[in-house]
């Protein structure tokens, strides 16, 4: 623990110490007390109860915002990722991401309880209540819509494609307009809800969409994202802002005009991982939430109007922004991972969902200072793989607090991008081949699928991790323990249940006959992809090599959660598994022959079940 004990974890360690004891808990055992990690809050509409997600715990959190307590937690269901109240306070409704349900919740006095729940489909986050009190939306990431529930019959009445991997909601003020973040899209949907149709798409160009608002006039919605600038990571692009970069976007709800900027990046002290943003209600301070940074940033929007920068950004942050830090540019440090946050009724005070730190945090906006913090509960110890998750989203580890490793492998996951590091031995400094960047892994499993990389030449996870942090990162080398911490985490990540299976984890017709095409000599497919993992753990020389490689051939990916791990092959040319099974990695391709299109259809079936 001592060589782990830097600023940040140390920190995080006094308020977990802080937090382990007087709060609601769902049962005596101090030891089986769990990290909360608030990931989403919601504000009641009169500003006097706040809820929060407790992704890690499995809970909601009902808070007193008067007396900054705890009144009751209840357990929801596997993974809470987004919370909303009801306009009476009355009804909220929680997205179980891993639990592929909306749980309703009933608010009694100082209590919350289940009333009821709705199967919605795979991967749901965000949520809002409408003005009615009985409809419900939610975004179905898989399924790259949104479903309307009826939170009084609780049934799904409706559903509409949006864009890809659809996360956060946002409602305008007069509950005719729904915007939603499609993050592997890059694009924020605009719905109409009277006729639930998607009124316009408007393509953003950034990645890793978070928390979205909308102002109290209606006329612009916000969001917190991410800027790929797809530059190689060298010290001197990324401090550059050429390689990734964070920004506060805004889209116009009312004109046909393109979306607009502000660049967050300070040059030699970045911004990183932008979440949460909140817009108050007169519209004069917006602020943004950086769970890399452990951060907030307050803009003051008025009486000088932000410099907005139309269809585009920046590489850094305006210089009129930054030479006026302390009046219309502040940052506050928090501590721990910021993501979610809500303006109180007047207008100064946020609420903060923190993360890592186990709590709300209260601060001044107007004022640009932590005032309050409320635990929710932790555990009296930080154990290994926490200690690695608090590494893992810590982007001042990287050069000049850049990026962390969240920023691209989202949650343990993939944002479905590609980078181009040295971790596969070259880099193409001019920015002019494709082919050197390569896709963005899964960690899920990672630790069961030996070797490691794309050219699959590293043999221990903890040296991995090492080469991430000083390569990728161009950051500072982590110690043997903090490696080992990191490693522990990723132990920790799964895979959520296969939505393309029966309920009972049975394959359908389709997949069983696709089963017998990837067995087939004709497919070639179980030539590399065998085994628990479906992947050999070796190196294959498949066609897909380019003259300038640094190694030879390729470590065949595990196909385990292949449906949700799109754009497919190792740079990312093949956006669909139709597209790599009919193009570049197709059967005849790897020492196979040509399917039909029914045993196509069939081998889709079986992949999108593994």
């Amino acid at each position: 623990m001592s060589s782990i004990g830097r600023k940040t974890l140390a920190t995080l360690l006094a308020a977990f110490l802080a937090t382990s004891a007087g709060h609601p808990t769902l049962g005596d055992d101090a030891e089986a007390v769990p990290h909360r990690s608030p990931v989403a809050l919601a504000l009641s509409a009169d500003g006097t109860r706040l809820l929060t997600a407790n992704q890690t715990a499995g809970t909601v959190s009902l808070l007193d915002t008067s007396s900054r307590k705890v009144l009751a937690e209840a357990a929801v269901g596997e993974k809470p990722a987004g919370v909303a109240f009801a306009p009476d306070g009355r009804r909220a409704a929680v997205a179980n991401w891993y639990g592929y349900e909306l749980a309703v919740l009933a608010i009694e006095g100082d209590q919350v309880r289940v009333a009821g729940r709705v199967e919605v489909g795979p991967e749901p986050r965000g949520v809002v209540i409408a003005a009615d009190g009985k409809t419900a939306y939610v975004a179905v990431g898989v399924t790259d819509e949104v479903a309307r529930v009826d939170l009084d019959a609780l049934e799904v009445t409706g559903r509409l494609a949006v864009g890809r991997e659809p996360r956060g909601l946002a409602l305008a003020p007069d509950g005719k307009t729904l915007v939603v973040g499609n993050t592997r899209s890059r694009s924020v949907a605009v719905v109409d809800l009277e006729s639930f149709k998607v009124a316009k798409t408007v393509d953003v160009s950034g990645e890793n969409l978070r928390q979205l608002t909308v102002a109290a006039d209606g006329r612009y919605a916000y969001l917190a994202n991410m800027k790929d600038r797809q530059f190689a990571t060298t010290r001197n692009n990324i401090d550059q802002g050429w390689v990734v970069g964070q920004r506060l976007t805004r889209i116009d709800l009312k004109e046909p005009e393109p979306y607009a900027t502000i660049s967050l990046d300070v040059r030699g002290l970045a911004a990183a991982d932008a979440h949460g943003v909140a817009i108050n209600a007169d519209g004069s301070l917006i602020v943004v939430g950086l769970g890399g940074t452990h951060e907030i940033m307050i803009f003051r929007a008025a009486p000088k109007r932000l410099p907005w920068r139309v269809d585009g950004s920046r590489d850094l942050i305006q210089a009129e922004l930054q030479n006026s830090e302390g009046d219309r540019f502040r940052r506050v440090a928090l501590g721990g991972r910021p993501t979610e946050l809500a303006f109180a009724p007047d207008g100064k005070t946020l609420y903060v969902a923190n993360y890592l730190s186990d709590s709300v945090q209260v601060v001044d906006a107007e004022a640009a200072k932590l005032v309050a913090e409320i635990p929710l509960g932790s555990p009296s110890t930080v154990s290994l793989a926490r200690q690695g998750e608090i590494l893992f989203h810590d982007a001042t580890r990287s050069f000049n607090q850049w990026y962390s490793c969240n920023t691209c492998h989202s949650d343990g996951h993939t944002n479905g991008l590609h980078f181009d590091t040295l971790n596969d031995g070259r880099q193409d400094l001019r920015n002019t081949h494709e082919r050197s960047r390569k896709k963005v892994p899964t960690l899920r499993r990672v630790a069961h699928t030996a070797p490691w990389t794309w050219h699959g030449w590293q043999t221990s996870l903890e040296e991995a991790t090492i080469e991430s942090f000083t390569k990728s990162m161009q950051g500072t080398k982590p110690t043997d323990e903090e490696a080992r911490a990191v490693v522990a985490y990723l132990e920790s990540l799964e895979f959520p249940r296969n939505p393309y299976t029966r309920p009972d984890g049975s394959l359908t017709p389709e997949a069983e006959r696709g089963k017998a095409v990837f067995a087939s000599a004709r497919a070639s497919c179980n030539t590399c992809h065998r085994g628990p993992e479906f992947t050999d753990g070796k190196v294959h020389v498949v066609g897909l090599e380019e003259p300038d490689d640094a190694y030879e051939g390729y470590n065949p990916p595990s196909l385990r959660g292949v449906y949700d791990k799109d754009p497919y092959l190792h740079d990312a040319r093949s956006p669909t598994l139709r597209d790599a099974l009919t193009g570049p990695h197709s059967p005849e391709a790897v020492g196979g022959e040509a399917l039909s299109e029914q045993e196509l259809s069939d081998l889709i079936a079986y992949l999108k079940s593994l």
